[in-house]
């Protein structure tokens, strides 16, 4: 019974421990790339670059999201163990697990908006894009909600606006710059 109760517990800690870096992660790679797909499909108006230039995001971002994690996360070790050298408590955080768990977060999110692009003509891989990348971030929110005890829906719907307004930037960039550079 013991035991049950300390995996349960890891669990739970490990999920909300690392909540913030899946949700960045996870939410960046979604948001960026799906800008970036639209916007290239729209000027484009070709699966092939359209999938060259998500991938190539997908791995930048994730590389650079990680390393930005990893980063920001052992600066702020630093603060907090000058902190407690001065007797003031805090709580520490792993940079390199904050690191890792936002890398992949980053691209396992990052691949939600290019799937379609490999399997779908130019305009029916846009739309599926769009709708599997709003509800990954609906789901992701939920799941934020879930963990935090905020609503769900009003978590979820957030996340889902953030990534229309992201994909309706990159759209309307990618409409004018193709329209002008075609």
């Amino acid at each position: 019974m013991r035991a049950k109760l300390r995996h349960k517990l890891h669990k739970h800690n490990f999920a909300r421990e690392n909540l913030k870096d899946f949700i960045l992660g996870g939410q960046d790679g979604v948001v960026n790339v799906l800008g970036i797909v639209l916007g290239v499909a729209v000027a484009t108006q070709d699966s092939r670059i359209v999938i060259i230039a998500g991938i190539a995001a997908t791995f930048a971002e994730s590389v650079s999201m990680g390393a930005v994690s990893y980063t920001s996360s052992r600066a702020q070790r630093e603060v907090y163990a000058s902190m407690r050298r001065k007797s003031i408590p805090v709580e520490w955080e792993s940079p390199m697990r904050n690191g890792i768990v936002t890398l992949f977060s980053t691209f396992a999110g990052s691949f939600v908006p290019v799937a379609a692009f490999f399997v779908l003509p130019i305009w029916p891989a846009v739309w599926t894009s769009l709708i599997l990348s709003t509800l990954f971030l609906f789901f992701m929110g939920a799941v934020e909600g879930s963990l935090t005890k905020r609503s769900k829906l009003r978590s979820g719907t957030e996340l889902a606006i953030i990534g229309l307004v992201a994909a309706i930037v990159g759209y309307l960039i990618g409409a004018v710059l193709g329209a002008h550079y075609a």
